[in-house]
């Protein structure tokens, strides 16, 4: 589905198992529920036509640009027997399947990842951005260091019929988005370059992994994934 992020976290799902995949056709900064538009430089924004978005979920704000990133929203019914009453782990069978599906992606390659099962650590910046702290049934790689990154980031809301998980991978990034993005926040000193640097190690995208993987690529080996749970 080709779409503005707007269109889409304004979209009211159906509550039937389903996964949308949602191609951007703009750039924009996608706010938690909890956010405000304080945290953004306005005129930077609407200079480089970004698009401000406020999700429904919580969590630090996602930035998303036309081609960069993979985006699915998965819905899974209370009747469906994936539904888990418990929010804290109600995602970690969605890391599961992604991080089959990023394995399948490089069959020939050790890939060093795990889906984290704590409670929310947000750290020094993930109160602001998404990528800068992790959830429970995000995927998380690690270098050669040993240091963990973001691979695969999932917000979740959820209503009486439904939950709804907003899945995230970027298929690159690297020093120019990550200043990009950090040029449209509204701190204009030294927290703003601490998260830049941040940024630059706390993402792991799937380029890192695969070269020249393309978003249907990582859709195919998705959805071969789930359709197993």
């Amino acid at each position: 589905m080709r779409t503005t992020p707007n269109e889409q976290h304004g979209r009211d799902l159906p509550a039937e198992r389903s996964v949308w995949n949602v191609d951007v056709t703009a750039p924009a900064i996608v706010l938690g529920s909890r956010q405000t538009e304080s945290e953004l430089d306005l005129v930077a924004c609407a200079n480089a036509n970004v698009e401000i978005v406020r999700r429904r979920s919580g969590g630090g704000m996602v930035f998303l640009a036309p081609g960069k990133q993979m985006w699915l929203d998965v819905v899974i019914p209370k009747n469906d027997r994936l539904w888990i009453d418990d929010v804290g782990r109600a995602s970690w069978w969605l890391g599961d399947v992604w991080l089959a599906a990023i394995e399948s992606l490089a069959p020939s390659k050790k890939l060093s990842a795990e889906v984290h099962r704590e409670n929310l650590a947000v750290g020094e910046y993930g109160d602001l951005v998404c990528f800068s702290g992790v959830g429970p049934g995000e995927v998380m790689g690690f270098d050669a260091q040993g240091l963990r990154s973001k691979m695969v980031g999932i917000s979740q809301r959820r209503t009486q019929e439904a939950a709804r998980f907003q899945c995230t991978v970027y298929l690159e990034w690297g020093r120019e988005l990550s200043r990009q993005f950090c040029q449209l926040l509204s701190d204009p000193n030294a927290a703003r370059a601490g998260i830049d640097s941040n940024l630059e190690h706390s993402v792991m995208p799937l380029s890192q992994i695969v070269a020249d993987l393309s978003a249907t690529d990582v859709l195919a080996a998705f959805m071969a994934q789930i359709a197993r749970v």
